[in-house]
C-alpha cells in the first residue's frame, strides 16, 4: 500500500499501490532520475491523502512518427539548418522516412525498423555515404526527442553499427589534363564568351558552383590577387560554403587580368546607364544580366563542353582539375585543403591522396643495409660473402655478389 520508489533495469520507477489500483511510471536512468522519482512520489502522496490523485490517464494525443518529424523539420530544421540542409531533409523525410515508418507511433520505432529499411537500401545497392544521408533527419530528429524526454532511446543513434555491412565507394573523379582544360578554355572564349570568365574562375580557384554563383565584386581584390569565398547559392538559396567558414583562395595572374577586364566591362556599362558597379553585384552574370540559375548555367556548361569536344565530364570535375594540377605543381596538402575548403586534411588525402606521386618507392632497398644511411651519404660497393649456410648436396656452391648501396633522398 503507498507509493515506493524502486530501481528496475538500471531505470527509476515509481510505483503506485492505493485502494486495489496498481500503477507504474517510469523515471529514467542515473542519479538525478533518482532524485526526481523521489520527489514525484512524495507529491503522489501527497495527492493520495488529499483524494486528488486519479490513476486514469490524461488524454494526450499521441504523435506518430509522420508527425513528429514533420514538425520537427518546420519547428527545428527550418530555423537552424542552411537552406540546402533543409531542402534535403524535407526530401528524405518524404521520400523515405515517411513512406518506411511515418505510421508508427514515436514510441514504436525501434533499431529493428531501421535495420530493415537499411537492408533494403543496401540490397538496392545504395553507398554508406547516401544511406547516411537518408537517415541523417531521422537520427538529428530523435536525438531531439530524447532529450524533450518523448523517448528513451533514439533508434537511429548508432549509425556506425548500422551501416558496417553497406559497401563504402571510392569517390569518382574525372580531372581533366592541362591539354583538355586549354581545349575547353578556347572553347568557352570562342562558342560561349559569356561563360568564360566563369569557367576559367573554376578551373583557376576550384569554386563550387554554388560559390561560383555567390561570388560577389566586393569579395575579390585584384591587387592582393586573392578573393574570399563568403556565401553559395544552392537551390536560389543563399547561405555559407559548404565548410560553414569563410575562406581566401590565391588568384593566377591570367585569372587577375581576365577578371579585371570583365570589371571594366561591367563599369562601363554602368556608366552607360548613369549607374557605378556595386559590390554586392555578382561577378558572373546570366545573359539575362541576372545572377545565374543553377539549372541554366549547367545547361551554358553543357553547350560549352560539346562544343569543345572534350570527353565528358561534370562541371564540378573542374574542381577536381584544379586540384589536380596543384598537386602536379608540387603543391603542399595542406595549402591545397585550405584552397579547396575542405574540413580536414584527411578529407584531402582521401579524396586526391592518390593522385599524389609516389616519392618512397625504393625506400625498401635501403632495408638490405647493414645500418642505416644518413642523408646524403654514398656508400661503396659492398661484397657478400655468404658464411656458415648449409647448401644441399650435389649443387654449385653461390658465387658472391657485389651489392651498390646507395642512400635514399
Amino acid at each position: 500500500m503507498g507509493v515506493r520508489v524502486r530501481q528496475r533495469d538500471g531505470a527509476w520507477w515509481v510505483f503506485v499501490n492505493h485502494k486495489g489500483k496498481r500503477k507504474a511510471k517510469r523515471v529514467g536512468i542515473g542519479e538525478a532520475a533518482n532524485k526526481a522519482a523521489k520527489e514525484a512520489a512524495r507529491q503522489i502522496q501527497a495527492r493520495l491523502a488529499l483524494g486528488q490523485y486519479s490513476f486514469e490517464e490524461p488524454k494526450q494525443s499521441v504523435r506518430t512518427v509522420d508527425q513528429y518529424l514533420r514538425g520537427w523539420l518546420r519547428e527545428h530544421a527550418a530555423v537552424n539548418c542552411k537552406p540546402s540542409t533543409y531542402a534535403e531533409y524535407q526530401w528524405c523525410i518524404d521520400h523515405i522516412l515517411i513512406p518506411a515508418f511515418g505510421g508508427l507511433q514515436l514510441h514504436e520505432l525501434t533499431a529493428e525498423h531501421v535495420r530493415r529499411v537499411i537492408a533494403q537500401h543496401v540490397q538496392a545497392g545504395k553507398s554508406k555515404a547516401t544511406i547516411r544521408n537518408y537517415l541523417a533527419p531521422l537520427r538529428a530528429a530523435f536525438s531531439q526527442a530524447a532529450d524533450d524526454g518523448l523517448v528513451s532511446k533514439n533508434p537511429a543513434g548508432k549509425l556506425g553499427k548500422l551501416l558496417k555491412h553497406a559497401k563504402n565507394p571510392t569517390r569518382e573523379m574525372n580531372p581533366l589534363t592541362r591539354s583538355e582544360t586549354a581545349t575547353l578554355l578556347d572553347a568557352a572564349r570562342s562558342k560561349t564568351p559569356l561563360i568564360y570568365p566563369l569557367l576559367l574562375c573554376a578551373v583557376r580557384t576550384g569554386l563550387r558552383r554554388g560559390e561560383l554563383i555567390g561570388l560577389q565584386w566586393g569579395d575579390i581584390d585584384l591587387d592582393s590577387r586573392y578573393l574570399l569565398v563568403k556565401r553559395a547559392v544552392v537551390r536560389a538559396k543563399v547561405g555559407l560554403p559548404k565548410s560553414g567558414k569563410v575562406r581566401r583562395v590565391d588568384l593566377s595572374a591570367q585569372l587577375c587580368e581576365e577578371l579585371a577586364i570583365l570589371k571594366e566591362i561591367r563599369q562601363l556599362e554602368g556608366l552607360s546607364k548613369g549607374d557605378t558597379l556595386r559590390m554586392d553585384e555578382p561577378v558572373f552574370l546570366s545573359p539575362m544580366g541576372y545572377q545565374w540559375d543553377e539549372h541554366n548555367l549547367d545547361k551554358r556548361w553543357r553547350e560549352t563542353h560539346l562544343a569543345s569536344g572534350i570527353r565528358k565530364v561534370r562541371l564540378h570535375d573542374l574542381r577536381h582539375t584544379f586540384a589536380s594540377q596543384l598537386i602536379e605543381q608540387g603543391a603542399h596538402p595542406k595549402y591545397i585543403q585550405e584552397q579547396l575548403g575542405h574540413s580536414s586534411i584527411t578529407m584531402t588525402m582521401d579524396t586526391y591522396g592518390h593522385l599524389f606521386p609516389n616519392r618512397n618507392r625504393g625506400v625498401v632497398d635501403g632495408l638490405d643495409a647493414t645500418s642505416a644511411q644518413p642523408d646524403g651519404a654514398t656508400c661503396e660497393p659492398a661484397s657478400l660473402t655468404p658464411r656458415n649456410v648449409a647448401r644441399p648436396t650435389g649443387l654449385e656452391p653461390v658465387t658472391p655478389r657485389s651489392v651498390v648501396w646507395c642512400s635514399i633522398h
